[in-house]
């Protein structure tokens, strides 16, 4: 009698346990199914916004802030361009500059807050830059124009008190000199081996005659040719 009192125990509690590994099993598949967003779900919003066209006053100011009074706007210069260029969200500037006379000990200085680059040097974009406080193999001389890009900080981008993170960059200003977004070129330069992976917007510019762009590797500014028969991004200026 004891004996089937306990085996009928013992079923008991089998069944009890079956009963709730069923459910947890239930519970647990759903769990690990996808769950897509309600249609009606908000979209988060974007980190940039449209921030108004720059003023000369303005670009002057962001370059001061970011190179002191090494640099200047190039003389007969084309205009600065405005982009996220690094693909970050917020709103950087590119300007063509001059190295300031007597300056340029202090514009190749190791641990000057910018970079200076060549954005022709493919060796150099697979080394990255040089370590904090190393002189660049790369130097800025007398007449070089140079195109000093600052990095934008928040929503306020390039403007921001905050943004320092710049750059100096040889060969990356020649003629058309505009400012595309990164989805125009993509077209052409699937057609070019060794296809770089852009992730910002890109400059167009000429190095020798040659058309290509410059464009953010995620370290450095470098230049891409296009194809010889390829005519992107007609300009929309009127």
């Amino acid at each position: 009698m004891r004996t089937a009192r306990a085996a009928g125990v013992l079923l008991t509690l089998a069944v009890i346990a079956l009963a709730f590994a069923a459910r947890r099993g239930r519970e647990g598949g759903a769990e690990l199914e996808p769950h897509p967003p309600r249609p009606d779900t908000p979209s988060p919003p974007p980190f940039a916004v449209k921030l108004p066209p720059p003023t000369p006053v303005e670009v002057e100011e962001g370059l001061r802030r970011a190179f002191g009074d090494a640099v200047h706007p190039a003389a007969g210069s084309p205009r600065s361009l405005v982009g996220d260029f690094n693909g970050d969200g917020a709103e950087d500037v590119a300007v063509p500059v001059s190295p300031a006379t007597g300056r340029l000990e202090e514009l190749n200085d190791g641990l000057a807050n910018w970079r200076v680059q060549d954005a022709r040097e493919d060796a150099a974009a697979e080394r990255g830059p040089p370590p904090k406080g190393e002189r660049s193999a790369v130097t800025v001389q007398p007449e070089d124009v140079l195109l000093a890009v600052v990095h934008g900080y928040g929503v306020r981008g390039w403007r921001d008190e905050r943004a320092r993170q710049c750059y100096l960059v040889r060969h990356a200003t020649g003629a058309p000199f505009e400012a595309r977004p990164r989805t125009q070129l993509l077209r052409y330069v699937r057609r070019v081996p060794g296809e770089p992976r852009l992730t910002g917007d890109v400059i167009l510019v000429s190095v020798g005659g040659k058309p290509g762009f410059v464009y953010w590797t995620g370290a450095r500014y470098s230049w891409h040719p296009l194809p010889s028969r390829a005519h992107p991004c007609p300009s929309t200026s009127p």
